[in-house]
């Protein structure tokens, strides 16, 4: 996909999640389940979020096996939940979306000794390659390199490994 393809979907589901969580006030987790399987594309590549709302009917064994890429770490570590886990979702669906990679195949592979792609796209960045971690796929995207970073910062900051300090 290219990169205007790529802005309008993380948009779309920027949107979408922002529906819902003004939809579903009272619910702690109103998607819960936010991963690129989950996220429909119509023939004009405008995202539909599906198999949201179901936390409080799913069965926790099958969460945490479908979700394994795309966990935050406090539900990795206590089982806890909140929005922010809808926030680092949110996150490596946007890292996603800009590496070409996809998470739960990069777990596997274990590029680098890193644990998952939120890690790896911080280490990059701090060694100041920042360019190298856009999917080739984007590459010579004209007035696009701006967007990308604003966006990838986004990314970041919604995989905050720590709570008080990631986006709600």
């Amino acid at each position: 996909l290219d990169w205007p393809t790529r802005l309008k979907i993380i948009k779309g589901v920027a949107r979408g999640l922002a529906y819902l969580y003004k939809e579903f006030p009272s619910l702690t987790l109103p998607h819960g389940h936010l991963k690129s399987s989950n996220v429909l594309l119509d023939h004009t590549f405008e995202p539909l979020l599906t198999d949201y709302a179901l936390v409080p009917v799913v069965n926790k064994d099958h969460a945490q096996q479908v979700m394994v890429a795309y966990k935050s770490p406090e539900f990795i570590q206590s089982d806890r939940t909140t929005r922010k886990t809808d926030v680092w979702s949110l996150g490596i669906l946007i890292l996603e979306l800009l590496t070409g990679k996809f998470p739960a195949n990069y777990l596997r592979q274990g590029k680098g000794g890193n644990a998952d792609l939120a890690s790896w796209v911080n280490s990059v960045v701090r060694e100041e390659w920042t360019g190298e971690v856009f999917d080739m796929e984007m590459k010579g995207t004209k007035n696009g390199e701006g967007e990308m970073l604003k966006l990838l910062k986004i990314g970041m900051c919604c995989c905050e490994w720590r709570v008080e300090r990631r986006w709600d």
